[in-house]
């Protein structure tokens, strides 16, 4: 009875174990939810800069793991640009979110022409 006990424990273990190695998404989030974190919990320029640098990552590697870009990270990244006054790039990057995420298209055009009129201005 001991040793059936200690197979069901070692084999659900192990089940527990498969199932938390395997990443069954189909977006590359890296290491997103730290830096993210990071930056709330501390935001200074350093975790800004690493927050960034987290972002730019994700869409170099996505391809490379076979898996696709996810939603928002082109608009968050537009955002930063947009903090640093790099407009064009800022513009540049809400239009590949629109571009990956159509449905995405309308909220994007109001930020696109928020940060349009803030330039005017």
């Amino acid at each position: 009875m001991k040793a059936i006990k200690i197979i069901t424990i070692s084999v659900f273990a192990l089940i527990l174990t498969a199932c938390a190695a395997n990443n069954n998404s189909i977006y590359y989030w890296g290491s997103y939810s730290a830096t993210a974190y990071k930056l709330k919990s501390e935001p200074t320029a350093e975790t800004r800069g690493q927050h960034k640098a987290e972002l730019q990552n994700i869409i170099a590697q996505a391809g490379a793991k076979n898996k696709r870009i996810p939603p928002g990270i082109y608009a968050e990244l537009a955002m930063l640009e947009a903090e640093d006054n790099n407009v064009s790039a800022a513009l540049q990057y809400f239009e590949q979110e629109k571009q990956l995420f159509p449905e995405s298209g309308k909220i994007i055009e109001l930020m696109q022409s928020s940060l349009r009129k803030d330039v005017k201005q």
